[in-house]
């Protein structure tokens, strides 16, 4: 099968101690991930896993744009929270590897438009399906709970 849809993402990362500058190719924007004072960090910005749980609430709300185009849906707001339970013996070095540290998911998304439940339960299962971080951790064995419902 051809990739014609096929996009690469490119970032730059320089470390000096615990903070990490992180440069998005070709972009505007650059970050910066840290860890709190209390584990060793300096907490001059969010650690990686947290801005890994902000990129699949921003994931599953700008999939939900395409999703809700696609179906002439009208919505107006979606409020999405999201926690994920991750074991982290593979980080602290009481395991060889992180392998299936992801081990579940909880995610609530409140959608508030012009639009039945059953609009609502069709577009949460066509994003859930179609978001790329969602699928990541659907194939490391994490389990997903996920529940859309109208506001």
């Amino acid at each position: 099968m051809e990739n014609s849809h096929l996009e690469t993402f490119k970032a730059e990362a320089r470390g000096k101690g615990w903070p990490t500058t992180v440069v998005i190719t070709n972009t505007e924007w650059t970050l910066k991930t840290d860890e709190p004072i209390e584990e060793g960090g300096s907490n001059t910005g969010p650690n990686p896993m947290q801005l890994f749980i902000a990129s699949l609430a921003g994931c599953q709300n700008e999939q939900a744009q395409v999703v809700a185009e696609e179906l002439s849906l009208n919505i107006t707001q979606i409020d999405i929270k999201v926690e994920i339970d991750l074991d982290l013996s593979g980080f602290m070095g009481m395991s060889d590897h992180s392998n299936g540290s992801y081990k579940s998911l909880r995610l609530d998304a409140l959608v508030t438009g012009d639009l039945s439940d059953e609009h609502v339960k069709t577009l949460g299962q066509k994003v859930d399906d179609r978001c790329p971080i969602l699928a990541l951790l659907r194939t490391s064995g994490c389990q997903i709970e996920s529940s859309w419902s109208k506001r």
